[in-house]
């Protein structure tokens, strides 16, 4: 997973600025992402809001677990983060983390796009069939 290139010094949080309010919170939209856990190269990240203390989410790339997951962004949404190609774009999917990583979900619908290049970001809601807001991390 690319990591977005606005750090703190001397720590390993990323900072992105949503363009766009994240849906519920109107007010959040600086957002430190760091690794979630010890292990430096686990795919799972947490962003905190730097505005509301205690407001985060995890995040993980979602092709970590849904390799043929194809998020279609609209121009809009490619045009209000400054995307000029795809490779500028990392994916991040927000997960509802259950009592066990069988009760974990992700949201398919509602992935959260950043540009690389620039560290904006949106939370996409997507409009293509057969994406939930609650799939399941490990299907059975």
């Amino acid at each position: 997973m690319a990591t977005p290139v606005m750090t703190e010094p001397e720590t390993d949080t990323a900072f992105v600025e949503f363009v766009s309010a994240v849906p519920g919170f109107p007010d959040a939209r600086t957002w430190g992402m760091e690794v979630w856990g010890d292990d430096p190269s686990s795919p799972f990240s947490v962003m905190r809001n730097v505005e509301m203390e205690g407001l985060e989410f995890v995040v993980v790339s979602p092709f970590v677990f849904f390799p043929d997951y194809e998020p279609e962004l609209d121009d809009a949404t490619a045009g209000s983060l400054g995307l000029t190609g795809p490779e500028e774009a990392m994916v991040l999917v927000v997960l509802t983390i259950g009592e066990s990583i069988e009760e974990t979900t992700a949201n398919l619908l509602g992935p959260i796009v950043i540009n690389t290049s620039n560290n904006r970001a949106v939370q996409a809601i997507l409009h293509q069939p057969g994406l939930s807001t609650k799939t399941p991390l490990i299907r059975s």
